[in-house]
């Protein structure tokens, strides 16, 4: 009787020692799949961080809103001497040109991208307007009053040119075109990310 009590003692043991290997086995890897899906998880965000850096660094400058307009010039001066206005030789044109200014982001590669909890962040660099461009095609001379002591020239349409950029770029800013680029960057770019990765895309701004 003893012997039947001691074999069946040896198996129980054997089992319980059997279940205490497999359970010791299961826990080492559990923890080893813990681990390496945690690393893995890590590894997979660094490179979405460096996807999204990659995208934005490639995209370089992104032109998010344009502002068209048809402006008008006035130039008019005399030849002068000592702060004295030489008589007869004063001259005057008004011209009209089409214009565009273009505003948004200069350079994407100065965007910040980080990790918060499930998300990425990508703060932005401001807005701002990129180009000011006047169509020469468009020109119009609408008077002009030429004089043959003082002529009009290449010189005065190319200072005229500048002033009326200037003056586009101050209405276009009066128009809201800085509003409207950096409503319109936002969803730009958080559509040519959220494609990059499954976390998801948050836009900021410096």
């Amino acid at each position: 009787m003893k012997d039947v009590f001691k074999g069946v003692a040896i198996k129980i043991l054997s089992i319980i020692v059997i279940i205490a290997i497999l359970g010791g086995v299961a826990y080492g890897g559990y923890r080893y799949m813990k681990t390496k899906a945690e690393a893995n998880k890590g590894h997979e965000t660094v490179n979405n961080i460096e996807v999204i850096k990659e995208k934005l660094a490639s995209t370089a400058e992104l032109n998010t809103y344009s502002y068209l307009c048809t402006d008008v010039i006035t130039r008019a001066d005399s030849k002068t001497f000592k702060d004295w206005k030489i008589p007869f030789t004063e001259k005057s044109f008004i011209v009209q040109y089409d214009g565009t200014v273009k505003a948004g982001i200069s350079d994407l590669t100065k965007a910040q991208v980080t990790e918060e909890g499930e998300k990425i962040v990508v703060k932005l660099p401001e807005v701002e307007i990129t180009s000011a461009e006047i169509d020469n095609d468009s020109f119009e001379k609408l008077d002009e009053s030429n004089n043959i002591f003082n002529p009009i020239t290449v010189e005065d349409l190319n200072d005229a040119q500048k002033d009326l950029k200037e003056k586009m770029i101050a209405q276009a800013i009066n128009k809201g075109i800085l509003d409207e680029a950096k409503a319109n960057a936002e969803t730009i770019i958080a559509g040519m990310l959220n494609c990059t990765t499954d976390n998801d895309i948050v836009i900021d701004w410096q």
